[in-house]
Protein backbone atom coordinates (compact mmCIF):
# COMPACT_ATOMS: atom_id res chain seq x y z
CA UNK A 1 0.00 0.00 0.00
CA UNK A 2 1.88 3.59 -0.90
CA UNK A 3 2.42 6.16 1.82
CA UNK A 4 -1.16 7.91 2.40
CA UNK A 5 -3.54 5.61 1.03
CA UNK A 6 -6.54 3.77 2.95
CA UNK A 7 -6.92 0.56 2.98
CA UNK A 8 -10.13 -1.29 2.27
CA UNK A 9 -11.77 -4.51 3.50
CA UNK A 10 -14.42 -6.94 2.37
CA UNK A 11 -17.01 -5.90 4.84
CA UNK A 12 -16.77 -2.30 2.86
CA UNK A 13 -18.07 -3.98 -0.42
CA UNK A 14 -21.60 -4.32 1.54
CA UNK A 15 -22.09 -0.45 1.41
CA UNK A 16 -23.13 -0.51 -2.07
CA UNK A 17 -23.82 -4.58 -2.69
CA UNK A 18 -26.63 -4.81 0.05
CA UNK A 19 -30.63 -5.03 -1.01
CA UNK A 20 -31.67 -3.53 -4.01
CA UNK A 21 -27.60 -2.96 -4.94
CA UNK A 22 -27.38 -6.31 -5.20
CA UNK A 23 -30.48 -6.56 -7.59
CA UNK A 24 -29.04 -3.67 -9.50
CA UNK A 25 -25.67 -5.48 -9.85
CA UNK A 26 -27.27 -8.34 -11.33
CA UNK A 27 -27.62 -7.11 -14.61
CA UNK A 28 -26.71 -8.22 -18.30
CA UNK A 29 -23.95 -5.77 -19.14
CA UNK A 30 -22.06 -6.85 -15.59
CA UNK A 31 -22.28 -10.43 -16.90
CA UNK A 32 -20.83 -9.88 -20.02
CA UNK A 33 -17.33 -7.55 -18.14
CA UNK A 34 -16.80 -9.83 -15.98
CA UNK A 35 -17.19 -13.17 -17.97
CA UNK A 36 -14.88 -11.47 -20.96
CA UNK A 37 -12.48 -10.47 -17.59
CA UNK A 38 -12.52 -14.12 -16.63
CA UNK A 39 -11.71 -15.21 -19.83
CA UNK A 40 -8.79 -13.26 -20.48
CA UNK A 41 -7.32 -14.81 -17.17
CA UNK A 42 -8.25 -18.34 -18.57
CA UNK A 43 -6.02 -18.04 -21.14
CA UNK A 44 -3.13 -20.06 -20.67
CA UNK A 45 -3.78 -21.05 -17.51
CA UNK A 46 -2.27 -23.91 -15.91
CA UNK A 47 -3.90 -27.57 -15.89
CA UNK A 48 -6.48 -27.58 -12.67
CA UNK A 49 -8.67 -30.09 -10.97
CA UNK A 50 -9.52 -31.11 -7.78
CA UNK A 51 -11.26 -28.44 -5.49
CA UNK A 52 -11.92 -24.51 -6.32
CA UNK A 53 -12.73 -21.39 -4.77
CA UNK A 54 -14.20 -18.33 -6.78
CA UNK A 55 -13.07 -15.88 -3.59
CA UNK A 56 -15.23 -12.80 -4.22
CA UNK A 57 -18.07 -14.46 -6.16
CA UNK A 58 -21.00 -11.88 -5.93
CA UNK A 59 -24.31 -13.22 -7.76
CA UNK A 60 -22.11 -15.70 -9.68
CA UNK A 61 -21.23 -14.29 -12.64
CA UNK A 62 -17.56 -15.91 -12.75
CA UNK A 63 -18.85 -19.16 -10.62
CA UNK A 64 -21.44 -19.60 -14.02
CA UNK A 65 -18.19 -18.89 -16.35
CA UNK A 66 -15.96 -21.33 -14.23
CA UNK A 67 -18.66 -23.92 -14.09
CA UNK A 68 -18.88 -24.00 -17.92
CA UNK A 69 -15.21 -23.68 -18.89
CA UNK A 70 -14.12 -26.50 -16.19
CA UNK A 71 -16.45 -27.71 -15.20
CA UNK A 72 -14.30 -31.49 -14.09
CA UNK A 73 -13.29 -29.23 -10.78
CA UNK A 74 -15.37 -28.40 -7.62
CA UNK A 75 -16.18 -25.26 -7.62
CA UNK A 76 -17.19 -23.48 -4.03
CA UNK A 77 -17.77 -19.37 -4.07
CA UNK A 78 -17.51 -16.76 -0.95
CA UNK A 79 -18.75 -13.36 -0.96
CA UNK A 80 -19.06 -11.02 2.09
CA UNK A 81 -22.51 -9.89 0.72
CA UNK A 82 -25.36 -11.58 2.00
CA UNK A 83 -27.60 -10.19 -0.76
CA UNK A 84 -25.26 -11.27 -3.87
CA UNK A 85 -24.88 -15.00 -2.39
CA UNK A 86 -29.02 -15.10 -2.43
CA UNK A 87 -29.42 -13.91 -6.21
CA UNK A 88 -26.67 -16.41 -6.61
CA UNK A 89 -28.37 -19.42 -4.77
CA UNK A 90 -31.44 -18.48 -6.85
CA UNK A 91 -29.58 -19.52 -10.26
CA UNK A 92 -30.55 -23.27 -11.31
CA UNK A 93 -27.07 -23.71 -12.94
CA UNK A 94 -25.17 -22.85 -9.15
CA UNK A 95 -27.37 -25.35 -7.36
CA UNK A 96 -24.67 -28.09 -6.87
CA UNK A 97 -22.04 -24.66 -5.84
CA UNK A 98 -21.85 -24.13 -2.31
CA UNK A 99 -21.91 -20.71 -1.47
CA UNK A 100 -20.67 -19.28 1.69
CA UNK A 101 -20.55 -15.98 3.10
CA UNK A 102 -17.13 -14.97 4.48
CA UNK A 103 -14.77 -11.81 4.02
CA UNK A 104 -11.53 -13.07 2.03
CA UNK A 105 -9.53 -12.05 5.14
CA UNK A 106 -11.35 -14.60 7.06
CA UNK A 107 -12.30 -17.56 5.19
CA UNK A 108 -13.89 -20.28 6.71
CA UNK A 109 -12.18 -23.53 5.25
CA UNK A 110 -9.28 -25.65 6.75
CA UNK A 111 -5.74 -25.06 5.53
CA UNK A 112 -4.95 -26.66 2.16
CA UNK A 113 -8.39 -27.22 1.29
CA UNK A 114 -8.15 -25.58 -2.62
CA UNK A 115 -6.13 -26.39 -5.29
CA UNK A 116 -7.01 -23.22 -6.63
CA UNK A 117 -8.37 -20.01 -5.73
CA UNK A 118 -9.78 -17.46 -8.73
CA UNK A 119 -10.09 -13.90 -8.21
CA UNK A 120 -11.79 -12.36 -10.91
CA UNK A 121 -11.68 -8.42 -10.89
CA UNK A 122 -12.15 -8.73 -6.75
CA UNK A 123 -8.99 -8.21 -5.63
CA UNK A 124 -9.46 -4.56 -4.44
CA UNK A 125 -12.37 -5.25 -2.37
CA UNK A 126 -10.35 -6.90 -0.11
CA UNK A 127 -7.46 -6.06 2.89
CA UNK A 128 -4.10 -7.50 3.31
CA UNK A 129 -5.21 -10.52 4.89
CA UNK A 130 -7.01 -12.19 2.21
CA UNK A 131 -3.14 -12.87 0.90
CA UNK A 132 -2.63 -15.08 3.71
CA UNK A 133 -5.83 -16.34 3.65
CA UNK A 134 -5.82 -17.18 0.42
CA UNK A 135 -1.91 -19.04 1.04
CA UNK A 136 -3.23 -20.67 4.05
CA UNK A 137 -6.33 -22.05 2.00
CA UNK A 138 -3.87 -23.50 -0.95
CA UNK A 139 -2.96 -26.41 -1.29
CA UNK A 140 0.80 -27.24 -1.86
CA UNK A 141 1.82 -26.38 -5.14
CA UNK A 142 -1.92 -24.93 -5.74
CA UNK A 143 -2.35 -21.76 -7.84
CA UNK A 144 -4.38 -18.31 -7.48
CA UNK A 145 -5.39 -16.85 -10.43
CA UNK A 146 -6.31 -13.29 -10.42
CA UNK A 147 -7.59 -10.21 -12.47
CA UNK A 148 -6.40 -7.40 -10.28
CA UNK A 149 -6.94 -3.62 -11.49
CA UNK A 150 -4.19 -1.75 -12.19
CA UNK A 151 -3.32 2.09 -12.40
CA UNK A 152 -2.86 3.17 -15.86
CA UNK A 153 -3.62 6.56 -17.51
CA UNK A 154 -6.05 6.46 -20.52
CA UNK A 155 -6.91 8.90 -23.07
CA UNK A 156 -10.12 7.20 -23.92
CA UNK A 157 -12.95 9.77 -23.41
CA UNK A 158 -14.96 7.76 -20.64
CA UNK A 159 -11.52 7.61 -18.82
CA UNK A 160 -10.94 11.42 -19.42
CA UNK A 161 -14.28 12.36 -17.87
CA UNK A 162 -13.58 10.11 -14.84
CA UNK A 163 -9.93 11.65 -14.09
CA UNK A 164 -12.05 15.47 -14.56
CA UNK A 165 -14.61 14.09 -11.70
CA UNK A 166 -11.81 13.33 -9.66
CA UNK A 167 -10.02 16.47 -10.32
CA UNK A 168 -13.01 17.95 -9.20
CA UNK A 169 -13.19 16.86 -5.54
CA UNK A 170 -9.42 16.78 -5.16
CA UNK A 171 -9.57 18.80 -1.73
CA UNK A 172 -11.55 15.54 -0.10
CA UNK A 173 -10.63 13.07 -2.17
CA UNK A 174 -8.43 9.91 -0.39
CA UNK A 175 -6.21 7.40 -2.45
CA UNK A 176 -7.67 4.16 -1.25
CA UNK A 177 -5.80 0.72 -2.62
CA UNK A 178 -9.56 0.05 -4.09
CA UNK A 179 -7.88 2.35 -7.02
CA UNK A 180 -6.15 -0.57 -8.36
CA UNK A 181 -2.09 -1.46 -7.80
CA UNK A 182 0.45 -0.79 -9.90
CA UNK A 183 1.38 -3.75 -12.41
CA UNK A 184 4.51 -4.49 -10.72
CA UNK A 185 3.15 -5.12 -7.27
CA UNK A 186 0.48 -7.50 -8.48
CA UNK A 187 2.65 -10.39 -7.55
CA UNK A 188 3.16 -9.24 -3.92
CA UNK A 189 -0.62 -10.05 -3.37
CA UNK A 190 0.17 -13.37 -2.21
CA UNK A 191 2.65 -13.43 0.37
CA UNK A 192 5.58 -15.37 0.63
CA UNK A 193 7.45 -17.14 -1.88
CA UNK A 194 5.29 -18.06 -4.95
CA UNK A 195 5.94 -18.85 -8.66
CA UNK A 196 4.86 -16.48 -10.68
CA UNK A 197 3.92 -17.88 -14.61
CA UNK A 198 2.28 -14.66 -15.69
CA UNK A 199 1.22 -10.97 -14.77
CA UNK A 200 0.54 -9.21 -17.95
CA UNK A 201 -1.64 -5.79 -18.51
CA UNK A 202 -4.43 -6.48 -19.98
CA UNK A 203 -7.28 -4.05 -21.09
CA UNK A 204 -11.34 -4.54 -21.44
CA UNK A 205 -13.30 -1.90 -22.88
CA UNK A 206 -16.63 -0.56 -22.78
CA UNK A 207 -19.17 2.09 -24.89
CA UNK A 208 -21.54 3.99 -23.46
CA UNK A 209 -24.26 6.41 -24.43
CA UNK A 210 -23.45 9.17 -22.37
CA UNK A 211 -21.72 10.55 -19.23
CA UNK A 212 -25.47 8.99 -17.53
CA UNK A 213 -25.48 5.65 -18.90
CA UNK A 214 -21.66 5.39 -17.35
CA UNK A 215 -22.06 6.90 -14.15
CA UNK A 216 -25.11 4.61 -13.98
CA UNK A 217 -23.27 1.17 -14.67
CA UNK A 218 -20.38 2.05 -12.84
CA UNK A 219 -22.79 2.51 -9.64
CA UNK A 220 -24.49 -0.47 -9.62
CA UNK A 221 -21.29 -2.12 -10.60
CA UNK A 222 -19.71 -0.60 -7.13
CA UNK A 223 -17.09 1.02 -9.08
CA UNK A 224 -17.91 4.72 -8.37
CA UNK A 225 -17.53 3.14 -4.34
CA UNK A 226 -14.38 1.69 -5.05
CA UNK A 227 -12.89 5.09 -6.73
CA UNK A 228 -14.57 8.01 -4.88
CA UNK A 229 -15.31 5.70 -1.36
CA UNK A 230 -18.46 6.00 1.22
CA UNK A 231 -19.41 9.67 0.38
CA UNK A 232 -21.65 10.99 -2.35
CA UNK A 233 -20.14 9.92 -5.90
CA UNK A 234 -20.51 12.65 -8.79
CA UNK A 235 -22.16 12.60 -11.77
CA UNK A 236 -19.99 12.12 -14.49
CA UNK A 237 -21.37 14.33 -17.36
CA UNK A 238 -20.24 13.99 -20.73
CA UNK A 239 -21.83 13.44 -24.55
CA UNK A 240 -21.20 10.31 -25.86
CA UNK A 241 -20.80 7.58 -26.97
CA UNK A 242 -18.43 7.07 -24.33
CA UNK A 243 -15.56 4.57 -24.22
CA UNK A 244 -14.23 3.65 -21.05
CA UNK A 245 -11.01 1.41 -20.63
CA UNK A 246 -10.38 -1.11 -17.46
CA UNK A 247 -6.91 -1.83 -16.88
CA UNK A 248 -6.37 -5.20 -14.92
CA UNK A 249 -3.26 -7.68 -14.37
CA UNK A 250 -3.84 -10.95 -15.30
CA UNK A 251 -2.05 -12.86 -12.34
CA UNK A 252 -0.98 -16.71 -12.29
CA UNK A 253 0.83 -17.73 -9.26
CA UNK A 254 1.84 -20.74 -7.99
CA UNK A 255 2.31 -21.92 -4.21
Amino acid sequence: MQAGEQEITSREATGWSGGTCAERYDRQINRRFYQAVLTRLLEHAPAIHGRGLDLGCGTGFSTEHLLARIPSVDWHGVDCSLPMLEIARGKPELRRVELREACAEMLPFADGSFDVVVANFSWHWFGEGAGREVRRVLRPGGWLLASVPVRRLSLARGNRALARALLAMRERFVPRTSQGLHLADVPTILPGPVRVSRNELHVESEMFRDGGEMTEVMGDRGALSAIFGAGPAPAIEAPGPLALEWSFAVLHAQI
